[in-house]
C-alpha cells in the first residue's frame, strides 16, 4: 500500500521538490549579500537611533532582485495551502473513486480506513515537511527586513511567517481529501477545494485570528505630529486618522474621537482647515477640539504566542476534517 501510494504521488513530490530547491536556491544564494547589508548597516544590535537605521535598511534592500525575492516569498506561501489542496489533496483518492480502481485494493487484504490511514499519513507528512522549509527558509531570509519593518504579525505577512503556513497547508490537504471522497470526481474536487481553500483563508485572519489575540486598548491626547491623514467632504464632514500607536503592530481599530466619545466628523472649520487655511492653523484648530485617539491592536511581541495558537485551532481543524473523512468513506462510499 505504501509502495502504490508512492507510485500515485511521485509526480507531485517531484513537482514539489523542484519547487523546494528553487526556493532554497534563490535565498540561500542572495542571503549572504543580505545579512551582510543588514550588519553594515548599523541596524543590527543598534542601541540609539534605531528607527532612522531601520528606515535606512529598508529602503537599500527593499529594491531590485531582493524587493523581488521578499514579494515572492510571502506570494509563494499564501498560494502553497492552495496548490497542496488542489494538486495533492484533491486528486488523492478522487481519481481511485472516479476510476473505480479503489475496489480492487478494498477487494485485498486492504481495509478502507487503512487505505485511507496511508494516503493521509504518507502525502500529508510530505505536505508538512515542503512547507516547513519553506517556510523556515522565507522566515530565516526575511529575518532582517521584518526586524526593521517590525510588522510580521499584520495580516499581510503573518501567515507567510513561521508555523502557521503548516497549518494552513495541512488544513487545505484534508479538506482537498474530503472533497474528494464527497465528490468522487478529481476535477470537480479540484475546483471546489480552490474555493473552500481561498475562503479559510480569507475566514482565518478576519473571523478566527482576533479572538485568538490577546489586544491592547490605548486613549491617548490628539497630537498633531502623528496625524496620518486628513479628508474633507464637500459637505464639511472631516475625517481625521492618526498612526498607529505602536509601529509595527496589528491594529484592530483606530479612532480619532471628540469629548463625548463620538467619531470626530466635523464640521470642518475651512478657513483654517481649507484653501485659506494652512496645514500649522489646521493642526492647531484639531488641537483645540479636545480630540483624543482611541485604538485596538495586537503588539509586535506576541507574534509567536498568536502564531502557535493559530496553529493549534488550525490542527484540531485538521484532525477533525480527517476524522470526518474516514466516518464518510466508511459509511458513504462504495
Amino acid at each position: 500500500m505504501i509502495w502504490l501510494t508512492w507510485r500515485q504521488f511521485r509526480t507531485q513530490a517531484l513537482v514539489g521538490a523542484v519547487l523546494l530547491a528553487v526556493v532554497a536556491a534563490a535565498l540561500l544564494a542572495t542571503a549572504p549579500g543580505l545579512f551582510d547589508r543588514y550588519h553594515d548597516s548599523g541596524f543590527a544590535g543598534c542601541a540609539t537611533g534605531c528607527a532612522q537605521l531601520a528606515q535606512a535598511f529598508t529602503d537599500d534592500v527593499l529594491r531590485g532582485a531582493t524587493k523581488t525575492f521578499y514579494r515572492v516569498g510571502v506570494a509563494v506561501l499564501f498560494l502553497l495551502p492552495a496548490l497542496v489542496g488542489v494538486f495533492w489533496g484533491a486528486p488523492l483518492v478522487a481519481r481511485e473513486l472516479e476510476a473505480g480502481t479503489h475496489r480492487l485494493v478494498w477487494s485485498q487484504t486492504i481495509t478502507r480506513s487503512r487505505w485511507l490511514i496511508v494516503k493521509l499519513t504518507g502525502v500529508g507528512l510530505a505536505v508538512i515537511l515542503l512547507t516547513g522549509l519553506i517556510s523556515l527558509l522565507v522566515t530565516w531570509w526575511s529575518g532582517p527586513i521584518d526586524e526593521a519593518q517590525g510588522d510580521r504579525i499584520t495580516p499581510l505577512l503573518f501567515a507567510a511567517r513561521g508555523v502557521v503556513p503548516l497549518g494552513h497547508a495541512a488544513l487545505a490537504f484534508v479538506i482537498g481529501v474530503l472533497t474528494g471522497l464527497i465528490a468522487r470526481r478529481a476535477v470537480l474536487a479540484m475546483g471546489i477545494t480552490l474555493l473552500l481553500v481561498a475562503a479559510v483563508q480569507i475566514a482565518v485572519p478576519t473571523l478566527i485570528r482576533p479572538l485568538l489575540a490577546s489586544p491592547v486598548s490605548s486613549t491617548a491626547a490628539f497630537d498633531p505630529e502623528r496625524i496620518d491623514g486628513i479628508s474633507i467632504s464637500n459637505d464639511s464632514v472631516m475625517r481625521v486618522s492618526l498612526q498607529p500607536p505602536v509601529a509595527g503592530a496589528w491594529v484592530l481599530s483606530n479612532r480619532t474621537v471628540d469629548a463625548r466619545g463620538d467619531e470626530f466628523r466635523g464640521p470642518a472649520d475651512r478657513t483654517k482647515c481649507g484653501r485659506e487655511g494652512s496645514p500649522e492653523v489646521c493642526e492647531g484648530w484639531l488641537q483645540a477640539q479636545n480630540l483624543r485617539q482611541e485604538a485596538s491592536y495586537v503588539p509586535p511581541g506576541q507574534f509567536w504566542s498568536l502564531q502557535w495558537r493559530e496553529l493549534g485551532v488550525l490542527a484540531a481543524l485538521t484532525v477533525l476534517i480527517a476524522m470526518f473523512s474516514f466516518w464518510w468513506l466508511r459509511r458513504r462510499t462504495t
